[in-house]
């Protein structure tokens, strides 16, 4: 409730999160578990944000991990779609070029990952830099708002 409330506790929430599963990870915290880590919180903040996102989806032969707010708006109109993939290793690089198949806009493709990515395209990542993932959810946010794209409705009882 915290977080649907107001969106900039997520910053914290993820923060708090982060610290603790990689301090119980330790050595443990390879690239590919630090980025599968951040793609369960994602999905778990999202849905926590009332966030609207469709996730894990195919859509034109591209697979996609995160669309906001879903596919039916990102063929009707691309300028207000996002598109955030998650790179957990070398092997993955190819789910930027299948997000830039269904995606014109290069500004509405993000990428997730452990460490920070020689990429021009907006990296959320666990390094020290200008991006830091915990971030992710109220850029999100941000995004949806300047589209003006209705988010989940909650009723909250008394």
């Amino acid at each position: 409730m915290d977080v649907s409330a107001n969106i900039d506790t997520s910053e914290t929430y993820c923060q708090e999160i982060l610290m603790k599963c990689t301090k119980t990870l330790g050595p443990l915290a390879d690239d590919e578990t630090l980025a599968t880590l951040c793609e369960a919180l994602l999905h778990f903040m999202l849905t926590a944000s009332v966030l609207p996102s469709e996730r894990k989806v195919r859509f034109k032969e591209a697979n996609l991990d995160v669309v906001i707010p879903s596919v039916k708006i990102l063929q009707k109109n691309q300028e207000k779609a996002l598109i955030i993939q998650i790179i957990k290793n070398n092997d993955d690089t190819h789910k930027i070029i299948q997000a830039e198949s269904v995606q014109l806009l290069k500004e509405n493709i993000w990428i997730v990952s452990s460490k920070r990515l020689q990429t021009n395209y907006r990296n959320y990542h666990l390094s020290e830099g200008q991006i830091p993932f915990y971030r992710i959810v109220r850029d999100i946010h941000a995004f949806v708002a300047s589209k003006r794209l209705g988010g989940l409705k909650m009723l909250h009882g008394e």
